[in-house]
């Protein structure tokens, strides 16, 4: 188990419905179960809680300086959030890097 995961539900496979879930940070197709689990899937990272890995895949490039590129993936990070955040069936659970710091 990898610690990530979420609730994320969403049209990930070519459904209008919700047909793809996240398991362990990566989304499996819900349409693919069989007596044994589910059988297609595991390869799109999440966008909701492995959201970096979901940009590497998706092919997201940042350019400039260290600081420019932090800069930009932050703000890009947020946007997948807020995205992926309207596409779910349910609120995505929380990531540790969404918690408040505590003492601050």
């Amino acid at each position: 188990m990898s610690g990530l995961g979420c609730n994320y539900e969403a049209s990930t496979f070519g459904a209008r419905y919700p047909d793809g879930t996240c398991i362990d940070g990566y989304m499996w197709d819900l349409d693919s179960g069989d007596s044994d689990g589910l059988t297609s899937g595991g390869d799109i990272p999440c966008p909701w809680c492995n959201t970096l890995a979901h940009l590497e895949w998706n092919g997201e490039t940042f350019k400039g300086n260290a600081r420019q590129r932090r800069r930009a993936r932050r703000a890009l990070i947020k946007k997948v959030h807020a995205w992926a955040e309207s596409r779910s069936s349910f609120p995505p659970l929380a990531t540790q890097a969404d918690q408040p710091l505590k003492g601050k």
